[in-house]
């Protein structure tokens, strides 16, 4: 897949210039309005050099076959000089540019030949209104074109939907005007983009597409737009078929032609019969490849979008909910692990146990209800005892003072916690993203079918124009994995998806699913613990639209408490991040479960690796971590942050760091047992080798040799690399 994906970015401007060269041809034998057409010269306004170059050569081509070159010779020289504009400046590719290069050109060249047979005067006006709508129409081409690269989305609202309209009547009234002999070009396109229209977009698409179709058709001929007014009606009553059958919509709507044509009179004219079944059968062989991931229109945005944005919002502040009434469960255990509950008694039992004089003792440890601090004077364990009163009675003063610190500081922290999620579920920010009802309503379907049942399924795409799904399901039932229902969804919409780990809120479980992005990653690790669990806990996950994070946590010291820590802070950043939380506010948080969940000294390191695959942006975050380093463009550059481990203070201290990345680029991330002797060393492996996983297990065989302390450390190394 890959490979074809290469092959295909090779010929792509191949296949462009090809297709100029072929739109260049066909126009140039076209008219509007019965004068020539200005639509090659708008195609070869509307490009870059390479491709006007192409659409010159074809219209060339297309005047030497027919014989018609002095009659084109005013377009042939307008787009001369559009072409050698374009070859000494930029700002020609623009759509305003393009538009004023476009118009002038035609302008110029008009005159220049009124002057040559002495009818400036009488031609000058109209060459000024025809290079007027050609620049117009140039303008409009390449705004559209700009457009659809870079959203890759054909946007049919506001003002780009009125220049795709424009565009729409110019090409059709260009290609109903080419004389062929069994059937009309410009009838087929337009029944067939009326058809579409109407299946995909029900009859307002309909009317709409059937509209400019029958303009098109009337600026060819007002005989051919009387025919065509057909279009319209037909694309209405259509509508009401819409997602039907494929092949009964396209009867139906061949039929509701042929009926309105009787109507008009013109039914038994064979090129408009011939131009309607070629126009309905086109249809019918790619309406199965069409998707909404290409086309938006403004009934794919209106409430589907607010209604996404909204479940968006309650399942972050489920998330939140979740996470406090888990950082609350921790603490009472940790609460109930640390209590001081040794009382006087006991201590004074204990001491006096071993005393060679209990038996003739006169403080009676066995039956008094309390110990009173008055001790006999012939007591040999007098000061001992004194002590260790003393001790005690400091540790249940200490005891209260933490009761009540800990009580004010979990009261305050779930009180911040459930403003957070109210902020959250009022929020009133956008998403960059376009909801697909009919993606949503397919997988749901489909899912049914097989017997999953999910509470509901929203379907979108997302500002790199990729297909995301997410599936929501009641807590209490349990789905079958998420690879299978990533199986099921992919086979129900015929597209490639993956899928990131199930999250849980307090309410609700959601499975998300995404179209892999331009770019994927190689991830490796190595390590080494000094005890019997390392208190290093690492992750990898998506954050359930292609975002990836790659995440390493230090717990305090070696061992389970150390673990603890890592594996808390890790679990719920995942599942912060995974709800939909931005990622400095999900370690804020943290920050805040982990000062206040215990009274011992509680802390962790906190280094991630954010991977937008779309936008090709690295973010390194970090809080208390090792450094990183990173090899980027054969140059090896070093992070560090000189900041505080998660759950230290009580104000979180974050750094992140931005840096763009290409295929082939590796990132090393590793823990605080290996210093800072071992960069050069790391360098040196990075220069030396493309090979991630050997250069992962070669610094994880060194770590001891790097080892800042005397004493063994946990050590964990994760190798990244960026790949297509």
């Amino acid at each position: 897949m890959l490979k074809r994906a290469g092959r295909f970015a090779v010929f792509k401007p191949m296949i462009g210039i090809l297709l100029s060269a072929t739109g260049g041809f066909v126009l140039s034998g076209s008219s509007i309005g019965g004068v020539a057409s200005f639509a090659d010269i708008s195609l070869c306004g509307a490009f870059p050099l390479p491709y006007s170059a192409a659409a010159f050569i074809g219209a060339v081509m297309r005047c030497i076959v027919s014989d018609s070159v002095g009659k084109s010779i005013v377009k042939l020289a307008a787009m001369m000089i559009i072409i050698s504009v374009k070859m000494f400046t930029e700002r020609g590719n623009s759509p305003a540019p393009c538009g004023i290069i476009t118009a002038v050109s035609v302008c110029i060249s008009g005159a220049a030949v009124s002057v040559l047979i002495g009818e400036f005067s009488e031609k000058l006006l109209f060459y000024a209104f025809y290079g007027a709508i050609g620049g117009f129409t140039a303008s409009s081409l390449n705004r559209l074109a700009a457009s659809f690269g870079s959203k890759k989305v054909i946007d049919l609202s506001g003002a780009s939907g009125c220049a795709y309209g424009i565009v729409y009547i110019v090409f059709t009234a260009s290609l109903c005007s080419i004389r062929l002999d069994a059937v009309n070009l410009g009838i087929i396109s337009g029944t067939a983009f009326t058809l579409g229209a109407a299946f995909f977009y029900r009859s307002l698409g309909g009317i709409v597409v059937g509209a400019l179709s029958a303009a098109g058709a009337l600026f060819a001929s007002a005989e051919l737009g009387t025919t065509a007014a057909m279009l319209p009606l037909a694309g209405f009553l259509a509508g009401f078929l819409s997602h039907r059958r494929i092949v009964f919509s396209a009867v139906f709507f061949a039929l509701s032609c042929f009926m309105l044509c009787v109507l008009t009179g013109s039914a038994a004219e064979m090129q408009m019969t011939l131009s309607i079944i070629c126009g309905v059968s086109l249809f019918v062989v790619a309406a199965p490849h069409y998707s909404d991931k290409w086309v938006s229109a403004s009934e794919s945005a209106g409430s589907g979008q607010t209604d996404i944005d909204a479940e968006k919002r309650n399942f972050l502040s489920d998330i939140i909910e979740a996470v406090r009434l888990d950082s609350g469960r921790i603490a009472a255990a940790l609460a109930t692990v640390h209590k001081h509950d040794c009382s006087d008694k006991d201590r004074v039992k204990k001491i006096c146990g071993d005393c060679y004089r209990r038996s003739i003792c006169r403080l009676d440890c066995e039956s008094a209800e309390e110990i009173i601090p008055i001790l006999p004077e012939d007591c040999a364990n007098r000061q001992k005892i004194a002590e260790e009163l003393e001790k005690n009675m400091r540790g249940r003063i200490a005891d209260q003072l933490m009761k009540l610190r800990f009580s004010d500081d979990r009261e305050l922290l779930n009180e911040q916690l459930k403003i957070m999620g109210e902020l959250v579920r009022c929020s009133e920010e956008k998403n960059d993203i376009r909801y697909s009802a009919s993606k949503s309503r397919a997988v749901f379907e489909y899912l049914s079918d097989h017997g999953i049942k999910p509470l509901r399924v929203e379907a979108y795409y997302n500002s790199a124009n990729r297909l995301i799904a997410e599936i929501y399901f009641e807590i209490s039932e349990i789905p079958e994995s998420p690879e299978r229902i990533c199986d099921l969804a992919s086979d129900c919409l015929d597209v490639r998806l993956m899928s990131s780990p199930k999250v849980n809120s307090a309410k609700e479980m959601r499975v998300s699913l995404y179209e892999p992005p331009a770019y994927n990653t190689e991830i490796f690790s190595a390590g080494s613990r000094a005890g019997e669990v390392s208190g290093d806990s690492t992750a990898v996950f998506s954050d359930g639209e292609g975002v990836k994070y790659i995440v390493l946590s230090d717990g305090m010291g070696t061992g389970k408490n150390a673990a603890v820590d890592s594996h808390m802070v890790i679990g719920m950043f995942r599942k912060l991040i995974c709800g939909g939380m931005e990622f400095s506010s999900a370690v804020r948080l943290i920050n805040s479960v982990m000062v206040t969940k215990s009274r011992e000294e509680s802390f962790a390191t906190f280094d991630s690796v954010r991977l937008d695959l779309d936008k090709c942006v690295m973010t390194s975050i970090k809080s208390g971590a090792a450094s990183t380093i990173i090899k980027k463009n054969g140059d090896v550059i070093k992070i560090s942050a000189p900041t505080f481990p998660i759950g230290i203070t009580g104000q979180a201290e974050i750094y992140t760091a931005q840096y763009d990345f290409d295929a082939d680029d590796m990132i090393i991330m590793f823990s605080d047992g290996i210093g800072e002797n071992a960069h050069l060393f790391i360098k040196e492996l990075l220069l030396g080798s493309s090979d991630i996983k050997e250069i992962v297990r070669s610094i994880a065989k060194k770590a001891a040799v790097f080892n800042p302390s005397v004493r063994p450390d946990d050590v964990t190394v994760i190798g990244i690399k960026i790949v297509r």
